[in-house]
Formats: structure tokens, C-alpha cells, sequence
């Protein structure tokens, strides 16, 4: 399927990539989850001087290096201005859960998944994860998920929320009749909706390799990092933390050769094998800074 197939208001799974026949490794679920005003496919492309140059490293790039790995992307309506959709994170975040449910079969029951979540895509998995482990419909997935890499999510909230409301109303003034999303509010600084989904998520943060990247350089529109390091960091005694080139979009988006794919996709790689064991006074001393 093309990009330009999929709408921003759409909303569903799309498959890009399937192992090959020949590959006898065991075989992974990818999922990979858009933030606010992203896109399924969009989200994760660069985008060079030419046609050529046009990278979905999901498609492109990640196959070559995990040919073992089955990769999904989700698309949700998640426009700052012009959504059609009422509904906020957990309506979302199950929706996510419906849609691999259903593309699961029985055979795939205990294949290994990991999310690959940028900004608002990690509270969606955050719920998603809380609902998969609290509802017998989805203990599979509940089970079966290994890890979750988190690229820009702001745990603590941003100044996107500042920002994507700003816009909207600019756009509601220049076209009445439009709505603005409903998934702005929680992504506010400290927002209570906001901590008490990493309160309903951290009693299950233990069972699954958290991978954070946090956003390298500022925007080059608004002059600030969208999402600051403190916002990104869980603070979870397992928790990989890393920085990563780019600004808040771009930080998601590798071209060929980009050294930057390198310690994204290893760190996809160790995800798979789960959370680490860690010595116990490691995560006292780790755990205290939790959100």
C-alpha cells in the first residue's frame, strides 16, 4: 500500500513487511505507532532531494537488518486541526489491541512483539499496555510483548500540547467548524490524566525492555526541544537510555548510511530478548526516580 493511500483521519494496521519463507529465526511482531499530527507511513520516512532518496526505513532499512521480523504500522486519527475522530487514548489504545488481536492468528499465539512509539504513540501503548494486561481478551499480547522503544514520548507532557492548541485555534478562527483533537489535553506539562496513566502503566513496566531515545536538537521552527530529556525518561531501573540526532520529527526518520540506524535497530534487537535482569540494588537505587 502507498502512502498516499492512507489518510491521516483513516485508521488501522498496515502490514510492510513479511519474513521471508526461508528464514528459520524465530519470528517478531514490530508494531510501529505515529504521535500527534504524524501519519503511519510519514512518521517514519525521510525524505531526500529526490524520489530515490525517499527512505521508509521501516520497509527499506529494517528488514535487511531483522528479516526474522513481521512490521506493522498503525495508523490513528491523530490531526492537531480537522479531526473526525471524538474519541482520546483509550478508545485508541484499544483500538490498537482490536487490530493486532485480529491480525494474529492462533499460530501466532506467544510470538514476540515489540512497539516502536514516537511522542504521543507511547501514551497510546502505555494505555494499550495497561488494558492488554487487565483484560482477558488480550493476555496474548499481554504475554507476548518483549519491548517498547520509545522515540520523544513525553511522559511528564510538552509544550506540543501548547503548541498543537495554538494551532488549532488559529485554524478553528480561519475555518469555523473545524474540530481540534481530543488527544491534545493530556500531552499538557504534568497533566492528571497524563501521570495517572504512568501510575496505571509502571506495575508492568518491570515485565518488558523499556528503550527511551530522547530528541538531540531543537526544533527548527519553534527554537525549543519539543520534548525535553526529563519529560522522556521513565526513570525505570531497566530502563535503556539514549540520545538520538535530530530534532523531535526527524529523530525518527534514517536515510541510507544514516549512522543513526545503527543504535536504533540493535537497540531493537536487545528489546526482543526482554527486560534485563538487574541486581537488585541497582534497581533501588534507579527506581526511585520514577515518574
Amino acid at each position: 500500500m502507498e502512502n498516499a493511500e492512507v489518510k491521516r483521519n483513516d485508521s488501522g494496521l498496515y502490514l510492510v513487511s513479511d519474513p521471508r519463507s526461508e528464514v528459520t529465526q524465530q519470528d517478531i511482531d514490530i508494531v510501529a505507532i505515529h504521535g500527534l499530527n504524524g501519519h503511519c507511513f510519514e512518521t517514519w520516512t525521510h525524505h531526500g532531494k529526490t524520489q530515490a532518496a525517499r527512505t521508509f526505513w521501516l520497509k527499506d532499512l529494517l528488514p535487511d537488518k531483522m528479516p526474522h521480523a513481521r512490521i506493522w504500522t498503525f495508523q490513528y486519527d491523530a490531526k492537531i486541526m480537522g479531526s473526525e475522530s471524538m474519541y482520546e487514548v483509550p478508545d485508541t489504545a484499544r483500538l490498537l489491541l482490536q487490530q493486532l488481536r485480529t491480525q494474529r492468528r492462533p499460530k501466532d499465539q506467544g510470538r514476540p512483539i515489540i512497539f516502536l512509539v514516537h511522542s504521543l504513540g507511547g501514551i497510546i501503548i502505555k494505555q494499550a499496555i495497561q488494558i492488554a494486561n487487565t483484560n482477558f481478551e488480550f493476555s496474548d499480547i499481554a504475554a507476548s510483548t518483549k519491548g517498547i522503544v520509545f522515540f520523544g514520548t513525553p511522559h511528564r507532557g510538552s509544550d506540543l500540547a501548547k503548541w498543537g492548541s495554538m494551532l488549532s485555534e488559529a485554524a478553528m478562527a480561519a475555518a469555523p467548524g473545524q474540530w481540534s483533537s481530543k488527544l491534545i489535553p493530556i500531552l499538557e506539562t504534568y497533566s492528571e490524566r497524563l501521570l495517572e496513566l504512568s501510575d496505571d502503566f509502571r506495575p508492568f513496566a518491570g515485565q518488558y525492555a523499556i528503550v527511551s531515545f530522547y530528541e538531540q536538537h531543537v526544533h527548527p521552527v519553534l527554537g525549543n526541544l519539543v520534548v525535553d530529556k526529563d519529560s522522556v525518561i521513565l526513570g525505570l531501573a531497566h530502563e535503556d537510555i539514549m540520545m538520538l540526532g535530530g530534532d523531535h520529527s526527524s529523530m525518527c526518520k534514517f536515510f541510507r548510511d544514516d549512522p543513526r540506524f545503527e543504535s536504533v535497530w540493535r537497540a531493537i534487537e536487545r528489546a526482543v530478548e526482554g527486560p534485563p535482569v538487574m541486581p537488585v540494588s541497582r534497581r533501588a537505587r534507579r527506581g526511585r526516580r520514577g515518574v
